[in-house]
């Protein structure tokens, strides 16, 4: 089943700022893999985020609590300079990610006193940051996160808890419904039963979503 809020952008309004699409939700939903096809389809620069390369990550997930802060800063800081990089790009954009994330993330790791030391450097690092235009939420039953999660096979995410995953499932859930209300550009797409990788006409159903997002036809 798709949901979907549309606030539609006008060709000329397009044309003033460029798409700038980012594609979000919980650990293993498919992100990626929908922003390289839709990347290619509609000519997009796709920017990807940088998980792999975070030095941090495997403490993290072994050690939570230790090595948040640390794993939320790098990827603050790297994001930061990816949109940074990004903004000058004459050429629409999808994102396999949004920077709000790091907040999503962060509540859920950090304590009360680095929660708020981590919100005060997200905020002043995005004041004047090129947000996104056009956001895409991405959502699955827990049971499909966590096989989409086992078949991609990254060994730093075989510790991922069930709990964790329903948080941020939670957590995506409110992000998306406040957007909705302040009437954003967004769409929520449960992909509980949609494979947009094998079944071309499940990714045409999701193509024909956004193009009017973007103004196309």
């Amino acid at each position: 089943m798709v949901q979907y809020s549309l606030s539609i952008l006008t060709f000329g309004e397009v044309i003033m700022n460029k798409p700038f699409i980012a594609i979000e939700g919980p650990i293993g939903v498919g992100k990626s893999s929908l922003a390289n096809r839709l990347s290619h389809s509609l000519g997009f620069y796709e920017e990807k985020e940088i998980v792999d390369e975070n030095p941090f990550l495997s403490d993290f997930y072994d050690d939570i609590e230790k090595w948040s802060f640390q794993t939320e800063m790098f990827f603050l800081c790297n994001r930061y300079k990816q949109i940074r990089d990004i903004e000058e790009l004459r050429q629409g954009v999808v994102s396999d990610y949004h920077i709000h994330k790091n907040k999503i993330f962060a509540k859920n790791t950090l304590n009360a006193s680095e929660f708020d030391k981590f919100s005060r450097i997200f905020d002043i690092l995005t004041e004047d940051l090129e947000m996104p235009n056009i956001i895409i939420f991405l959502d699955a039953d827990l049971e499909v996160l966590k096989s989409r999660i086992a078949k991609r096979n990254r060994s730093f995410e075989s510790h991922i808890e069930d709990d964790y995953l329903l948080t941020l499932k939670k957590d995506y859930q409110a992000y998306y419904e406040s957007l909705k209300n302040e009437g954003a550009n967004i769409v929520l797409i449960d992909t509980t039963n949609v494979d947009f990788v094998e079944n071309e006409d499940d990714y045409q159903d999701i193509l024909n979503i956004v193009k009017p997002m973007i103004g196309a036809r």
